[in-house]
């Protein structure tokens, strides 16, 4: 242990090389792990005015045609109760994705808030796609809006600013084509978006490698050591002066 301790305080410089280059190593190997990635998930029900997912029926007008005398025939109306529809809405959450993940509602994001770093992905809550590309709608009408960015608040951002241009677009080409408010489809955002961090860099790796430099230049410098002294011996024997007999007085 003792020779080993000289070593390294005899070749130090040794040592501190060995120090900055694994500092250096463990900072590249840091920088090359993949950075973590952030996602904001929000979801949307897809709903409208009458409400039929509070309701067990509602009111259908029905018109009949009855013929009044010679004059010809009169429209009369009716009103039944029939169960609420609920497939359109789900036919609707399984389409608004692709609308979600457009041009044209980037667009007016971006018009509004200006361009934010990331990716938008939308889905039917419980839709799938298979291995052979075989597409499984959700029989469910709730969408999922996830924003993936390198920052969080890019991320919440994302998902919070796409939701408000998507609802906006909505209104407007409901009033360009006219859709009385009663008929129109609405969506209802049911929580705000939660944030969730996935993979980034661990200083685990780094700090193996760092240290794994470390401990070769301190090896290096060991050998260095038991080699010197041996190189320090044979070049003194070789500059020595030879030793030369006494002189003797005669009396």
């Amino acid at each position: 242990m003792n020779t080993t301790a000289g070593a390294l305080a005899r070749f130090w410089w040794i040592v501190l090389f060995g120090l900055v280059a694994g500092g250096a190593a463990a900072v590249a190997i840091y920088s090359l792990e993949a950075p973590a990635k952030h996602t904001a998930t929000a979801r949307l029900m897809v709903n409208s005015p009458a409400a039929p997912y509070l309701r067990t029926q509602q009111p259908l007008l029905k018109a009949q045609a009855t013929r009044v005398g010679a004059v010809g025939k009169a429209q009369l109306q009716s009103i039944t109760q029939q169960a609420p529809d609920t497939q359109t809405l789900v036919n609707a959450a399984n389409l608004y994705p692709l609308l979600i993940e457009s041009d044209r509602i980037a667009q007016l994001r971006e018009a509004e808030t200006g361009p934010i770093q990331g990716t938008i992905k939308a889905a039917a809550l419980n839709a799938s796609t298979n291995t052979y590309g075989v597409f499984r709608p959700s029989v469910l009408p709730v969408i999922e809006v996830k924003a993936t960015s390198k920052h969080s608040a890019d991320a919440e951002e994302l998902a919070t600013e796409t939701i408000a241009a998507f609802s906006r677009w909505m209104v407007l080409e409901q009033r360009t084509h006219g859709i009385p408010v009663a008929q129109r489809i609405a969506v209802q955002q049911l929580k705000r978006p939660a944030l969730a961090t996935t993979g980034g860099p661990s200083y685990g790796l780094p700090l193996f490698v760092g240290v794994l430099v470390l401990l070769g230049f301190c090896g290096l410098a060991v050998v260095a050591d038991h080699a010197w002294p041996a190189t320090a011996e044979a070049r003194t024997r070789e500059t020595a002066p030879g030793t030369a007999a006494s002189p003797h007085l005669d009396g």
